[in-house]
């Protein structure tokens, strides 16, 4: 494994009030905005299919993490038009650049459980 010095990232010596990492990780949500963005890897879904597949986070919570995530560009909300009135949820080309960060992240938890 590579052994990276602190001179190396190119955050360090930033004030740590001022972490750009960490503004990206409060972006990236809590508990329930990981998961989110793993489930629109794979194409649009409506809020319920959204609920469905997400056990355990509340409409309230899933609705305020999708907000949260449509104001910072990481994903489109659609309106579909439809007898249901159904809107579509799909990962942004700024979400969409996320995927490979993530499957890092991914990686990394795989090798450090």
């Amino acid at each position: 494994m590579n052994h990276i010095t602190p001179q190396q990232f190119p955050w360090s010596g930033l004030r740590t009030d001022d972490c750009p990492v960490a503004e990206t990780l409060r972006m990236l949500g809590g508990k329930h905005g990981p998961r989110i963005l793993h489930c629109l890897q794979s194409g649009e879904m409506h809020f319920l299919e959204l609920q469905r597949t997400l056990e355990g986070i509340s409409r309230k919570v899933l609705k305020d993490q999708l907000r949260n995530f449509e104001e910072n560009g990481l994903i489109l909300r659609v309106p579909k038009h439809d007898a249901r009135r159904r809107v579509g949820y799909s990962l942004s080309k700024k979400g969409c650049a996320l995927g490979p960060i993530l499957a890092l992240l991914f990686d990394w938890s795989q090798d450090y459980k």
